[in-house]
């Protein structure tokens, strides 16, 4: 074995010695970055919802009404998903669900991939239930890993179409980007957003930063091409952590959802 190779080996092994082996700092580090809910404003929407297991989820719930689309916004792993509260601040004709993954923002528990999405289906059930329309037509959005949350999620609820925000292939591509050693030392949760695309049929649109140096544009474009239906795929001149502070990116957004008479928008 090359020398200067082993050493990279141990030194990658002692660091995950000294996290106690945990994936929770490498693919969920928003759990250890938690930003104040009241930092986030709207307090008149913050919603407090108890998990199946119990454990508490925090987010917020714009509610327009039972005749309103539902629109479900997943966060980054490193964000408190509050701050995206302004896509539903300027939309004042559909109802948004924002919830933080366990062990963001204020919720509470262990982030995991089952955990985020059995938590993810429930809370859509919720937010129906709330709204008072159980069959409330659904609309999924996500950011980073957000989008693999929204991936996984649409194939079991079937929703009328997805926007996905600098997306993903599945996590060790990404991991291998960002730590070449880690995939190989530590099991990473799969996140493999490119084996369940053939599965969904509804609507795609795929935002995606030109200059992005978290999700390489490889793994993008490989999720691209594992759709059935080729996505709408719309390029930002921005990076990965600007992208929703370019001028393009609301006017791309709102357009991937369905536009009706009764839409009105502030932007």
């Amino acid at each position: 074995m090359n020398r200067s190779y082993l050493l990279s080996v141990l030194a990658a092994a002692a660091c995950c010695t000294l996290s106690s082996c945990s994936m929770k700092g490498v693919v969920y580090p928003g759990s250890e970055m938690q930003l104040p809910d009241a930092a986030c404003g709207y307090p008149a929407n913050a919603i407090e919802v108890p998990a199946e297991d119990g454990t508490t989820l925090r987010g917020w719930l714009f509610n327009r009404g039972p005749n309103t689309p539902l629109v479900v916004v997943y966060g980054g792993n490193a964000m408190n998903v509050g701050t995206l509260l302004n896509l539903a601040a300027a939309d004042s004709a559909r109802s948004y669900l924002f919830m933080n993954y366990r062990g963001y923002g204020g919720s509470a528990g262990e982030p995991s991939q089952q955990n985020i999405l059995n938590d993810a289906r429930y809370c859509i059930r919720y937010a129906r239930s709330v709204m008072g329309n159980p069959a409330a037509q659904l609309y999924l959005a996500g950011f980073s890993l957000g989008s693999a949350v929204a991936t996984h999620v649409a194939v079991t609820e079937q929703p009328a179409g997805i926007v996905l925000v600098c997306p993903f292939d599945n996590m060790k591509s990404v991991a291998c980007n960002v730590v070449p050693l880690i995939p190989r030392i530590m099991p990473l949760d799969p996140w493999d957003s490119a084996r369940l695309a053939p599965r969904i049929t509804c609507p795609v649109t795929i935002i995606q930063a030109n200059y992005d140096k978290t999700i390489p544009a490889g793994s993008t474009n490989k999720l691209i091409q594992a759709f059935r239906t080729p996505p709408t795929v719309h390029r930002l001149e921005t990076d990965h952590n600007n992208i929703f502070s370019s001028a393009e990116f609301n006017r791309v957004f709102y357009q991937a959802l369905p536009v009706t008479e009764q839409c009105q928008f502030d932007f």
